[in-house]
């Protein structure tokens, strides 16, 4: 009875893993490559054919490229390695490109027909490390380009605020030149006021001086007549 369980969970099992194979589908930026005299399984490079290189698939799995904007598609056959920029997720023949209608990178999505075996001259699939590696140097080079994002952002701001500062050192050298005069023409009315103030002050002190020697003599007339 146990053996007959663990033969119903391996189908089960087997089951799953195909129906998870054919349902791979991905969608991104796809680019054509014509340079190279062998790919990476081992076979010579013909950029005219119908192969193209990706990331993880197997060697000698079919995919269909289809093309979002033109809606024509193609399948072809991953026989290298590629594409090495982030963004991308397939590169194509020359060949490739033609039937499909491309002009430069185009966004396509991909849909696995059929398996490779992944074993040809000598190849084998790259396993868990291989494919952890390759994930760690994608997510490197998109911090690195981040990082420089950052660094660009960051000059712009240093930039803004040298020349924020500058203006504003300008501006308030101009305003003291402008004031300059205002301040000169209030230092010299303050002295004429003070002056002035001065002089009067300097006037009713005599005035008051005049009028308090008339008091004290008509004090002294009037007490030479009555004595």
């Amino acid at each position: 009875m146990k053996k007959v369980y663990g033969i119903c969970a391996a189908i089960m099992l087997a089951a799953w893993f195909v129906s998870c194979q054919q349902a791979f589908a991905e969608c991104g930026i796809a680019s054509t490559y014509s340079s190279g005299t062998q790919t990476a399984n081992g076979e010579a490079y013909n950029h005219m054919g119908i192969s193209a290189a990706h990331k993880t698939l197997p060697f000698g799995t079919r995919v269909i490229v289809r093309n979002q904007r033109t809606g024509r598609s193609i399948t072809v056959r991953i026989n290298d390695r590629g594409p090495f920029v982030g963004g991308r997720i397939i590169d194509l023949s020359t060949g490739a490109k033609n039937a499909l209608g491309m002009d430069g990178l185009a966004s396509v999505c991909l849909e696995v027909v059929s398996y490779g075996s992944g074993k040809k001259r000598g190849y084998e699939k790259p396993g868990v490390g291989g494919r952890l590696l390759e994930a760690v140097n994608t997510l490197g080079r998109d911090i690195a380009k981040g990082t420089r994002q950052i660094a660009k952002g960051t000059t712009g701001i240093a930039k803004s605020t040298v020349v924020r500062s500058a203006r504003g050192a300008s501006s308030q050298t101009r305003h003291a030149s402008a004031a300059a005069p205002h301040r000169k023409h209030y230092a010299k009315a303050s002295r004429h006021y003070a002056k002035a103030s001065h002089g009067r002050k300097r006037h009713a002190s005599a005035k008051h001086s005049r009028h308090r020697a008339r008091r004290g003599s008509h004090r002294r007339q009037y007490a030479a007549n009555y004595d």
